[in-house]
């Protein structure tokens, strides 16, 4: 804290303080022109004693009186020539004609007081007289300004560094737990304090990273649950293969060994792009024509329908802007995605709708098939969540195909979202 309090004490404060000073001697300057005329009038009574005095030399002892005159009113007189007064630097021009005029001029004295000028009435030179007891009284008038400006303004730092120090030891000890694997840690800031944009920063930044632990945890237990299933069936099926009776029977167990090689297959690919989509932005924005994005879509739709064997009307958007801003990627994925799913759960048709609103578009697929219960639509964008009816080996899937379409809209600062169809079946909506 202490070092913190000087650091900006003397790279902020300290040229306040100078800054204020010399605001004051200013100040002090231009009071000091607008009474010109009556230092000048005080200056002139002790110009006459002066000069009366010098005058009359015969007066026994005048130089004594002079210096007495001197003590007593803390002066110093001195008589100069002309040309010495006159080739002051210090003295401006209009009070050097004022000197000439005989008339009392008067200058400021370099690190403060005032020097009296005026010619001696025979012409032998000029008087000059100094306050000496002047400087003594600016010399204290700033000492006691320099420190009251000091006191103040240290007071003031001190009242501003505190908060700010308790906020840093706030953010300090959030951090320090962070690091010893407390994700839960929050710096928790006064509002308005100068850390607060930080303590911000740092609190999302932990946010984000018990999310991210949170998820790849869940992960890892789905992981776990679901590689299960498909390799219980290649070893019982191996078995099987290796006491079936004949070729026929052999053959078909292979054929079955085939398709669980090909769920896990499926299954480490989508939770490759989970893992991926969830660790940090893998998107590269473009305008990417609609067009040919959504063809190749429906090309990969029907593609699957022949393999399933299956007749299903699927029917294009009716229209289509020009260009999609999105990374078509991901977005073609997490479209294949939904199809799919529409494809599975369908009774014979399925609708895809792109609509465009400014800089927002929203694509809707629509199938009707069942629908979906608003109880169970949330968490089917859970990892490794199907319907209790979905759950056979055929139309099943894995569990993270509307998983990884949430997160691909969510990435492109959308929403994914399930509603009633139009067609009496599911309405899965991608919106960014």
């Amino acid at each position: 804290m202490l070092r913190l309090f000087f650091r900006l004490y003397f790279f902020l404060m300290l040229p306040a303080t100078v800054a204020f000073v010399g605001f004051m001697y200013l100040t002090d300057q231009v009071m000091a022109q607008l009474h010109k005329e009556q230092q000048r009038a005080r200056a002139g009574t002790a110009f006459d004693r002066a000069e009366r005095i010098l005058s009359a030399r015969e007066v026994p002892n005048w130089q004594g009186r002079l210096k007495e005159m001197e003590a007593t009113f803390k002066l110093e007189h001195r008589v100069i020539p002309m040309e010495e007064a006159l080739g002051d630097w210090f003295i401006s021009g209009s009070e050097k004609v004022r000197l000439q005029a005989g008339e009392i001029a008067f200058r400021d004295r370099p690190g403060g007081g005032t020097v009296y000028l005026r010619k001696l009435r025979d012409g032998s030179g000029v008087l000059r007289i100094e306050w000496v007891g002047l400087y003594e009284y600016v010399a204290v008038y700033y000492t006691i300004i320099l420190l009251l400006v000091t006191l103040g303004l240290a007071f003031i730092l001190l009242r501003w560094v505190r908060p700010l120090y308790g906020d840093l030891g706030r953010l300090t000890a959030a951090a320090d737990r962070v690091g010893e694997g407390d994700f839960a840690a929050r710096a928790k800031v006064a509002k308005g304090s100068l850390v607060e944009p930080i303590a911000g920063a740092f609190n999302a930044m932990g946010e984000r990273v018990q999310r991210l632990l949170e998820s790849q945890r869940e992960l890892e237990q789905g992981v776990a649950h679901e590689l299960r299933t498909p390799l219980a069936q290649l070893k019982f099926d191996l078995e099987l293969a290796r006491g079936a009776d004949g070729d026929a029977e052999r053959e078909a167990r292979f054929d079955s060994m085939a398709r669980d090689v090909t769920d896990l297959e499926e299954l480490v690919n989508e939770l490759l792009l989970v893992a991926n989509l969830r660790q940090a932005p893998p998107y590269a924005p473009r305008e990417v024509p609609a067009r040919v994005l959504v063809d190749d879509v429906l090309r990969r739709a029907r593609e699957e329908m022949r393999a399933a064997g299956r007749d299903v009307a699927l029917e294009p958007p009716a229209a289509l802007p020009e260009v999609l801003r999105c990374d078509g990627k991901y977005l073609s994925r997490a479209l294949v995605n939904v199809v799919r799913n529409a494809l599975r759960h369908c009774a014979s048709r399925v609708a895809l709708t792109v609509e465009s609103d400014g800089a927002r578009t929203t694509i809707h697929v629509d199938d009707d098939g069942p629908g979906i219960a608003p109880a169970d639509r949330e968490r089917l964008f859970t990892p490794f969540t199907r319907l209790e009816s979905a759950r056979d080996r055929e139309t099943g899937g894995v569990g993270l195909g509307l998983a990884i379409v949430k997160s691909v809209a969510e990435w492109h600062g959308g929403e994914a979202r399930i509603a009633d169809s139009p067609l009496g079946g599911a309405r899965v909506t991608i919106a960014w």
